[in-house]
């Protein structure tokens, strides 16, 4: 079944993601040059895909490009996230270093 939402997510991952984007700009706000974004495009070139997006990203504006937080909102099956985002978080983790949170949104309490 297709989401109403598209890529988006559906409203409650919507609402889970922008409560991840508060916590992470309060949790980063010492940091001058971090910003903190939703959807934000990641690029792996030897990844399953050559990019993937984040829901939720702390960055720094100035280069080299570096990652304080990234997080993925998904669903998970037996305690583990599923496959398509098991695959994003290896993805990432394998081009940066920086260990990825995810978030189950049907388990979180808002």
């Amino acid at each position: 079944m297709s989401n109403p939402n598209g890529k988006k997510g559906s409203q409650k991952h919507q609402q889970v993601q922008e409560k991840e984007l508060q916590k992470a700009r309060d949790e980063y706000k010492e940091i001058a040059d971090a910003e903190a974004r939703k959807e934000v495009s990641i690029s792996t070139p030897n990844g399953k895909k050559s990019s993937r997006v984040a829901d939720v990203a702390v960055f720094s504006r100035k280069k080299p490009l570096r990652f304080f937080k990234i997080v993925q909102i998904g669903k998970s099956k037996n305690g583990k996230p599923v496959a398509r985002e098991q695959e994003a978080i290896e993805d990432i983790e394998s081009h940066y270093d920086i260990n990825v949170d995810f978030i189950d949104y049907e388990k979180y309490n808002l």
